[in-house]
């Protein structure tokens, strides 16, 4: 069966029991069928020849996002979407070192080491799930690591983001104004739909399916993000954020790569402005507890990566013991004085 995505013509068919899902690579419906005739036709002939099915890596990723339990899922399908332009159609085990090499060199010309470990540990999760739970593989590639240290959180000073925000585009500006206004991730702020505000009640909301945590987030709009959100009126008819009229599907992008550039600010990535919204949160003091649910996050460990930013938030209980020292002092120049 060939069906189209986009642009593109895929193919779909059942060979004793196993069903055969990938793309022809190709927009023409003619040149289709005859990729999907020969692939027909190899399927049947491993078949016959009583050889092992090969397995892709669109197979492998399919079975994954269905067997999924993970509370991260939104995570890894940022991910996986992300990988497919480098693994889509590759059968499993044409997956070597050197393919996830050249991934690896990829990911590092866009973000640094950190969320570089984060993308091959989605890959290397599955190749080892396909390998000793499913038998589609024998043998899984080695994949290096990076060393990651438990440095501090970067976010932006006020004046490194008025920086950022004078070397950005005006859809670039809204964006990341309206993140340091709410700390939503980028995949929340490029996919809010005007169904999801009520500027009204000053309330915006995402979705369970929309969250990291699987579960609702209600977000209270404070003024700088009414006044974002009134300026994007006209912009596109269901999504907040558009450019030229077409919704936006990625903030941090090439361009946004070459602002941080021009503002000399290294080492900073789209989420660190989600760390930027929380630290600067902190510092004015907001309780934790409070930002933990401005910020969706369902383990309060999350938060407390921001406590000492703010170390007097801890002085007012620290200030409740009685004053033991003043007395014992104040009860010792009483018996010298006595003693004199």
């Amino acid at each position: 069966m060939l069906f189209k995505r986009k642009e593109t013509w895929y193919y779909k068919f059942s060979v004793k029991g196993k069903v055969i899902y990938r793309s022809t690579g190709t927009d023409d419906k003619e040149q289709a069928r005859a990729i999907e005739a020969k692939a027909y036709s190899e399927a049947l002939n491993t078949v016959r020849a009583d050889q092992k099915v090969r397995y892709s890596w669109q197979d492998a990723v399919i079975r994954w996002l269905n067997e999924s339990e993970n509370k991260s899922i939104e995570t890894e399908k940022y991910h996986l979407r992300w990988l497919s332009k480098h693994l889509d159609d590759i059968a499993l085990d044409d997956i070597t070192h050197d393919v996830i090499e050249g991934i690896i060199k990829a990911k590092l010309k866009e973000t640094g080491t950190t969320r570089c470990n984060r993308t091959t540990s989605i890959i290397g999760a599955i190749l080892n799930k396909a390998c000793k739970k499913w038998g589609w593989i024998d043998n899984t590639p080695y994949i290096r690591k990076f060393k990651e240290s438990n440095q501090r959180l970067r976010w932006l000073t006020p004046e490194e983001a008025e920086r950022l925000l004078s070397e950005l585009l005006p859809h670039a500006q809204a964006m990341m104004l309206f993140t340091l206004a709410t700390g939503l991730r980028e995949s929340n702020v490029t996919g809010l739909e005007w169904s999801q505000v009520d500027m009204q009640n000053k309330i915006a909301w995402i979705h369970a399916d929309q969250s990291k945590n699987g579960k609702p987030i209600r977000i209270p709009l404070n003024q700088d993000a009414l006044s974002i959100l009134r300026n994007q009126i006209g912009e596109h008819n269901k999504m907040v954020f558009a450019y030229k009229g077409k919704p936006i599907l990625k903030a941090s992008t090439l361009a946004w790569r070459k602002a941080l550039e021009r503002a000399g600010i290294e080492d900073f990535c789209w989420h660190g402005l989600r760390h930027t919204w929380a630290s600067w949160h902190t510092q004015a003091g907001t309780p934790l507890n409070a930002l933990q649910e401005l910020g969706g996050w369902s383990d309060h460990k999350m938060v407390l990566r921001y406590a000492h930013l703010a170390p007097e938030h801890l002085s007012e209980h620290a200030n409740r013991l009685p004053s033991i020292v003043a007395k014992t002092v104040a009860s010792e120049k009483v018996t010298r004085l006595k003693n004199m």
